[in-house]
């Protein structure tokens, strides 16, 4: 017993390390921890393959048969799981306590690592085995003894970064790493040959892409506000800025966010580019612009009140109708 308790207590220690190190990826996250018990649980398949005895190919006989299997290999209890359908969807509640990465979740959530639960492993399995693609939801009741999860048939909604040969690809699309010096040069030029196209070029180019970004991602979210922390986190995993939503007010369609650690302003600082005594993350400016305006339905105008790159403690954007 001794050496299954320090065993657990290993296997828990190992994945924190691998949500310490997803949290440091850009654009990894969840999506890496994900893939890691994608892999975990392929591993432990094939340890009990000779027990995995569905009767059929619906996830619900996919996910008790190989709870079964483990239980047979002494894996786990499955006095523990409990099972139910709803449809296409399969209801999972386990104990808590009898969950050997329990102290892993406890341990991730309250240092906001990003973390996935085990029952991945059985949106995995159904994915695999149905031909369907299986979404997993979770719930961690703080007064109950079980956490519960149900997998669903859905599409993923991917912003895992990965390298294939020499292409490296967000979100399935091709991509390119620039640093920050590259981009400062290339900026620099286009500065020195025409100073007043730069701030356009910027700000066009973002808000255009902005609203392509919003329109791929829109349909996986039910709420708005909930799809707008998404995407402007998503820039803070690119590694562009952090946005800190300060006031929102959809029925006004007014929007005050600040933003930290923004790229733009280092730019200009090091290369000393300047638009107006005011200005200079054209970037961001036309991403909030574009963010809000699909949100709202209605064309939306960001100012830049303060920035970085002027000695402020951090950019700070107005979001407001335009008037006609």
């Amino acid at each position: 017993m001794g050496n299954d308790n320090i065993s657990n207590k290993l296997i828990n220690e190992i994945f924190l390390c691998v949500s310490q190190l997803a949290d440091s990826v850009p654009l990894g996250g969840e999506d890496y921890i994900r893939m890691v018990f994608e892999f975990y649980t392929e591993r432990v398949l094939n340890q009990v393959k000779d027990n995995f005895k569905p009767i059929s190919n619906k996830a619900i006989d996919l996910c008790q048969a190989f709870i079964t299997a483990m239980d047979e290999n002494g894996i786990l209890d499955k006095k523990n799981y409990k099972l139910w359908s709803d449809g296409d969807s399969v209801n999972i509640s386990i104990v808590k306590n009898s969950c050997n990465y329990f102290e892993y979740c406890e341990a991730a959530r309250k240092n906001n690592l990003p973390w996935a639960c085990r029952m991945n492993g059985y949106r995995w399995l159904a994915s695999k085995y149905t031909g369907c693609n299986y979404q997993l939801k979770t719930e961690y009741p703080e007064n109950s003894d079980y956490c519960r999860g149900t997998i669903y048939p859905g599409e993923k909604l991917s912003q895992i970064l990965t390298k294939d040969g020499v292409s490296i690809s967000i979100a399935g699309e091709r991509a390119l790493v620039i640093s920050i010096n590259a981009l400062g040069l290339l900026m620099k030029t286009i500065y020195n040959a025409a100073p007043h196209i730069l701030e356009h070029v910027f700000y066009e180019s973002t808000y255009y892409s902005s609203e392509l970004e919003y329109e791929n991602v829109q349909k996986y979210f039910t709420d708005t506000y909930e799809l707008l922390n998404y995407l402007l986190n998503n820039a803070n995993r690119l590694g562009n800025i952090r946005y800190e939503i300060i006031k929102y007010d959809p029925e006004n369609k007014t929007a005050t966010i600040r933003g930290h650690g923004s790229y733009m302003a280092e730019i200009f600082k090091k290369n000393n580019l300047f638009f107006s005594p005011k200005v200079s993350c054209a970037a961001a400016r036309g991403r909030l612009s574009a963010y809000f305006t699909k949100a709202w339905g209605k064309e939306i105008v960001c100012e830049e009140m303060k920035c970085e790159a002027f000695g402020d403690e951090f950019c700070e954007f107005i979001l407001l109708p335009r008037h006609k």
